[in-house]
């Protein structure tokens, strides 16, 4: 979960903001693209890398979309924190294969800091907003 999220907040400064109007997301593909050129730049990803991860994020930012809106429209938010989850494991298991021992641990390291930085946003759904 942590992953998407970070991708998205990191998206967000990369594009000027990620969302209009709420609920609003970019396309996938736009997200992936954005995502793995951060990705290139801060674990010094080489081009069939960035290909590679391009790839993988595109494939489930769709899957994701498309299995948020399902639940979205069934008014099932129950399991959305674990539908995100399970589609994190799956990228970073594809990731793990694409990036090197040195990237690999960069991006643990990178998603363990934006995990503690968004630690008091993390509980019981969405609140008052």
């Amino acid at each position: 979960m942590l992953l998407f999220v970070g991708l998205a907040a990191h998206a967000q400064r990369g594009q000027g903001g990620q969302r209009g109007q709420r609920g609003q997301r970019l396309d996938p593909e736009e997200a992936a693209k954005t995502q793995a050129e951060n990705f290139q730049e801060q674990f010094g990803l080489s081009d069939e890398q960035y290909k590679k991860t391009y790839d993988v994020l595109l494939a489930t930012n769709k899957e994701r979309n498309e299995k948020l809106q399902e639940m979205r429209s069934s008014g099932s938010f129950e399991g959305m924190r674990e539908a995100i989850a399970e589609f994190q494991e799956k990228a970073d298991k594809q990731l793990k294969e694409i990036f090197n021992e040195t990237q690999w641990t960069a991006y643990e390291k990178w998603k363990e800091e934006r995990a503690s930085q968004r630690g008091g946003r993390r509980g019981g759904g969405r609140g008052g907003n």
